[in-house]
């Protein structure tokens, strides 16, 4: 979905326990991981159907096949802020294999107190001889402290509508939670730098739209 995805869980108060599998502003991970010895920077905005706003940043560097993050979130109304490590680990590169693999753990902390851990694999399967479609795949498990372990699955679909234009559409489902849906353009430009504009929609109350602004730099 993004060069070098980063895998974490975000549970943001305006989005009531909303589950974020992991790639900047999308919910679904991919297999890719930043190129290694290179970092990158995601970062984004929410406007929130509430009136809430939050902002989140993600830096990530990669050292041979492991991607190390540290997510880094806020909200107003009411004020809260999270920060979110992360590794992940790939076993299969997606840009070499038609079927890429890899396997993520992260943990959200909040005011000193544990949100929420997750521990997925996230899969990109390429079809042969079809550069331009991409499906993504979430599956492992998620606690937080009010529902404890839940079974995480995601899915998500890219389509390239030219070189430099995409969209992406993905759902992500905890078990016993509650589903989360986006769709957005991604535009990339310049060594893969990109701009994101997303749509979402979740079955919470007061919150249960957003619109997202996200731009993704290398260093």
């Amino acid at each position: 979905m993004r060069k070098g995805a980063v895998a974490l869980v975000v549970v943001m108060g305006v989005g009531s326990h909303r589950v974020h599998a992991g790639a900047g502003a999308y919910l679904v991970d991919d297999a890719a991981i930043t190129p290694a010895g290179q970092c990158q920077v995601q970062s984004w905005a929410q406007a929130f159907s509430g009136g809430q706003q939050a902002l989140n940043t993600l830096p990530a560097c990669s050292t041979g096949p492991v991607e190390w993050s540290l997510g880094v979130a806020g909200q107003n109304h009411p004020y809260q802020h999270q920060e979110s490590p992360a590794v992940k680990w790939m076993l299969r590169d997606p840009s070499v294999h038609p079927l890429g693999m890899a396997v993520n753990t992260g943990v959200t902390w909040s005011n000193g107190h544990v949100l929420s851990r997750n521990a997925y694999a996230a899969m990109t399967w390429t079809p042969s001889g079809q550069g331009r479609w991409s499906i993504h795949a979430d599956v492992g498990a998620f606690w937080s402290r009010d529902r404890q372990w839940q079974t995480l699955l995601g899915l998500g679909l890219k389509y390239k509508l030219s070189t430099h234009l995409a969209v992406v559409a993905e759902h992500i489902h905890p078990w016993l939670g509650d589903a989360t849906s986006q769709i957005g353009l991604r535009w990339t430009f310049r060594n893969n730098d990109s701009v994101d504009v997303i749509v979402g929609r979740g079955s919470v109350a007061a919150h249960d739209r957003w619109l997202t602004f996200g731009l993704n730099v290398g260093l």
